[in-house]
């Protein structure tokens, strides 16, 4: 018995580090800009910014719509390796592949130049998108138990936090010049991605995907079956509740960031100290997270998500008193990290529980496609949160005529003030929409009875 136990946990670690070190090389992928590197692919030509813009763009739509019919594929795909880490291995490859193809441009030819690049983008980001969604789909495949979940999602949080510090302190330095360095940042791009390709090679090389249920012939590759197991999760409640609060979580977390950022001259009247605002933004995240593994089993995953929802909304409400009283703006930057680092990891947990869900009530085993939609969610608000921020600041530095945000934070105004006031009443208007959001999850009581389910059509009982 001692034995067994003892196995069992060496397993879990092994798949913890496993899905860590996934997670680390992941987390490094947004330092990889299509921007960067047609800064050097097109080095030397005179080309507009629209014209580059639109070759951008072209790649990313076309290989987010490839991407996302391969979705359908992933989530059929039983391979012996798995389910995930096939195209994880497909999306390393083809990341090797567009890096260096990047690197050596033939010809001088502006028109071949410019096609030669929008083939690179497109292979490069579509190599990007490989990595992300597979990889956001691992836990769902890794385990069955809810609690283990739990942890990896934490483990996915604390590795996101080590990659955002490794980034941008020990990486930046080794990437030294910089994306706009004297070689265009060939070297930046090359570190990154050695980097990114030897922590999820090693990350997939230590973890297993062993909860994969078979896929029935029935549900094969077919616009039809594909129709249908759209129709399966929008017509989830559980999973419509996980949209809802991904895109109102990141909406809300990143107006509130502006505050926390070159805005926080708003309210200091002066640039924040440097140590102190950065031992915040990558301290405290990493301290949250490890705080949610212990909070294993002592919440559910609803209690948790709902405990990260008042902290946060605690920390606008401190943001607020930050405007008469300057010092408590740095308690309030504290709270919102964690609250941030409780809501994200319960959205993490809570997902590979709804996908059950889903195959409880209609046999569809998915997990890749979900949260394609999931990060669709999140993406939208994300620009949703990039319109409000330019908005609001917009209109106060356009009808005061100021120069820029050093001159507006010197400067009294009751419209700066008001501008303030919605960075803050925004996010506090969607914690308690959340709360109210997360009112109607009830997966954490009924999930027994759906693993039970679950188990018996495996044995086919």
């Amino acid at each position: 018995m001692d034995n067994t136990a003892a196995s069992v946990k060496a397993f879990n670690r092994k798949q913890r580090c496993g899905l860590g070190a996934v997670e680390f090389g992941r987390r490094l992928l947004p330092f990889l800009t299509a921007s960067g590197m047609m800064s050097y692919m097109l080095e030397g030509m005179e080309v507009s910014g629209s014209g580059v813009w639109m070759i951008m763009m072209a790649a990313l739509i076309v290989s987010s719509l490839t991407v996302f019919i391969l979705s359908f594929v992933m989530d059929r795909t039983r391979k012996r390796s798995g389910r995930s880490k096939p195209w994880i291995y497909s999306g390393i490859f083809l990341l090797a592949v567009s890096v260096l193809m990047s690197m050596h441009v033939p010809g001088n030819a502006m028109g071949a130049r410019l096609v030669y690049a929008g083939i690179v983008l497109f292979i490069w980001s579509s190599s990007v998108k490989l990595l992300l969604y597979p990889a956001d789909a691992l836990i769902a495949g890794m385990t069955a138990d809810t609690a283990e979940r739990w942890n990896l999602a934490s483990v996915k949080g604390i590795a996101g936090s080590l990659a955002a510090i490794c980034a941008v302190f020990p990486a930046s330095r080794l990437a030294a010049p910089g994306i706009m360095g004297a070689d265009g940042g060939k070297r930046y791009v090359a570190v990154f991605t050695v980097l990114i390709i030897i922590a999820m090679l090693t990350g997939s090389f230590l973890l297993r995907e062993r909860n994969l249920p078979r896929i029935p012939e029935s549900q094969g590759m077919s616009l039809i079956n594909c129709a249908e197991d759209l129709k399966a999760f929008l017509t989830n409640r559980y999973f419509l509740i996980l949209l809802v609060y991904g895109g109102l979580l990141m909406f809300g977390t990143s107006v509130f960031a502006t505050l926390t950022g070159e805005y926080s001259f708003w309210i200091l009247s002066e640039t924040g100290n440097t140590a102190v605002m950065n031992g915040i933004r990558y301290g405290v995240p990493l301290a949250a997270f490890l705080a949610v593994l212990f909070l294993n089993r002592k919440l559910t995953k609803k209690q948790c998500a709902l405990l990260g929802t008042g902290i946060y909304a605690a920390a606008c409400l401190l943001m607020l008193v930050s405007m008469k009283i300057q010092p408590v703006y740095y308690p309030a930057f504290v709270l919102g990290e964690i609250g941030n680092g409780f809501m994200w990891a319960m959205l993490w947990a809570m997902e590979p529980d709804v996908f059950d869900h889903v195959d409880y009530m209609t046999g569809r085993a998915r997990a890749v496609f979900p949260v394609v939609f999931i990060a669709a969610a999140v993406s939208l608000g994300s620009g949703l949160a990039g319109a409000v921020r330019q908005s609001l600041a917009g209109f106060v530095m356009n009808q005061q005529n100021f120069a820029g945000l050093a001159e507006a934070s010197i400067r009294a105004d009751g419209l700066k003030q008001l501008a303030v006031l919605g960075f803050m009443v925004i996010p506090l208007v969607v914690c308690g929409v959340l709360a109210l959001v997360l009112r109607g999850y009830g997966l954490d009581e009924e999930y027994g009875d759906v693993r039970m389910e679950l188990d018996r059509r495996r044995e086919g009982k």
